[in-house]
Parts: structure tokens; sequence; C-alpha cells
């Protein structure tokens, strides 16, 4: 475990905890050290810690008994669905293969979100699609672009009318936000993706089901390409620059 700073210091200790039981620093079946020695290491009150511990467990990574310390769960305990839990994991070893089912998760969700919406969207279902559209081909590269991709697709999500794909939705906007990051490098991708999204929502106006779930099937392909293409590439210029 790190020492952390005093900024945002709740946030940071459940991250730095977080981190550590997901690196394998505290396997499965482990006991954290105790609470003085937490403290002590991580430079946080005994309060602190045990806010931090409460919110750990709600994620299901610990549980802490009275008396006999607070033990990392197993694997099988663990909210994989978690934001927090996604971010640390693409910072581990894991990071190719929790990419690989964050696509595996879109591809679940949201053609069939697509698929529904064309049936089941209301006039301000519509209105917010076509809203965040224009606001992603206005923005261009930037910042707010990133957040009305969000707003597009958050939409098509709520349309569907299924509540459980609404619940999934911050995961699936995680999966967004991480597909965004990695493929800023993109050089061609703004107006290829801005014509996949334009056919997705024209499919959904024309109430054609069949064909947004095939056009959102392709822009999940197209971003997953994407992501895979700027992660070779950078990852064959860090090693360029290892040999230099």
């Amino acid at each position: 475990m790190k020492a952390v700073e005093s900024k945002g210091l709740h946030g940071r200790v459940i991250q730095d905890l977080g981190q550590a039981i997901l690196s394998g620093e505290f396997p499965s079946g482990s006991t954290l050290p105790g609470q003085e020695e937490c403290c002590a290491r991580l430079g946080v009150s005994r309060t602190v810690l045990r806010e931090a511990l409460r919110v750990l467990a709600a994620k299901g990574l610990v549980d802490a008994r009275p008396k006999a310390g607070t033990f990392v769960l197993p694997r099988e305990n663990w909210n994989f669905l978690d934001p927090d839990i996604l971010e640390w994991r693409l910072r581990s070893e894991d990071r190719d293969t929790v990419l690989e089912q964050l696509y595996e998760l879109r591809h679940m969700v949201e053609p069939t979100a697509a698929f529904l919406a064309a049936s089941r969207a209301k006039l301000q279902d519509f209105r917010r699609m076509g809203e965040a559209f224009d606001a992603m081909a206005a923005a261009g590269r930037t910042h707010d672009s990133i957040e009305s991709d969000l707003a597009f697709h958050r939409a098509i999500i709520e349309a569907s009318g299924n509540d459980l794909f609404a619940s999934l939705g911050r995961v699936v906007e995680s999966a967004l936000v991480i597909s965004f990051r990695i493929g800023a490098d993109n050089p061609d991708g703004t107006e290829h993706s801005l014509a996949m999204h334009k056919a997705i929502l024209d499919a959904i106006v024309d109430r054609n089901g069949s064909e947004a779930r095939v056009a959102m099937r392709k822009l999940i392909d197209y971003s997953k390409g994407t992501v895979a293409r700027v992660s070779e590439a950078k990852g064959s210029e860090a090693r360029r620059q290892s040999k230099r």
C-alpha cells in the first residue's frame, strides 16, 4: 500500500486498498493489517479507514468481523460491475481481459437496447437522441464530444424501456469512457464514427429495429477494432523506447 495525500483522502484510501486487493497484494482469504498498522501506513485516521472499509465491503471485496479482523473475500463475491472495480482492474495485468469482457457486455446490451428503442421510443426519447447526436457533431474531438456520445448511448438504453438495461447503464458508460480514452489518438475516427451513430439514429427513428441492432453492432465492432489498433501502436512505441 502507498501513503496517500490529504486531498480527496477518503477516495484515495478506498482506491489504494481496492487496488492492493485486486493486484493480489492482499489475496483472497488473507487478513488486512490491523487498524493501527493500516492507519500508520496510509497516514489516515481510524474514522477514515473504517469508512473506506465499509465502501469496500459494499463492493464485495472485504468482510470486517469484530475482534477477528478484515478478511479479503473470494473473487466470486466481488462486484465486477462496479465502476471503481472496473477502473482498478484496467490498471492491473487483467487489462486486456477486462477490455474483452466490456465489449462482450456491450454486445449483449446495446444492440438489443437499440432494437427495443426502435419500437418503444417516445417523442422525448427521439429528441434526446437527436440533441445528443447534434452535440457530438458540433463538438468534434473535444471533451464535450465524450459527454454527448455518452448521452446518445444513455438515451438509447433508456428508450429501450428495460429497467435492467438501465441498471447496467453505468457499466456500459464505463466501457464507453475507456474506449474513448484509448481511441482518442485515432486520426480518422470522428467522421466515420459520426456516420455510424447517424445510422443507428436513423434506424430507430424509422422504427426499424433490425437495422438499428445491426448498426449498433457495427459501431461496437468498429470501436473495439480502434481500441485494439491504438493499444497495439502504443505498445509498439513503448517497446521501441525501452530498447533505446
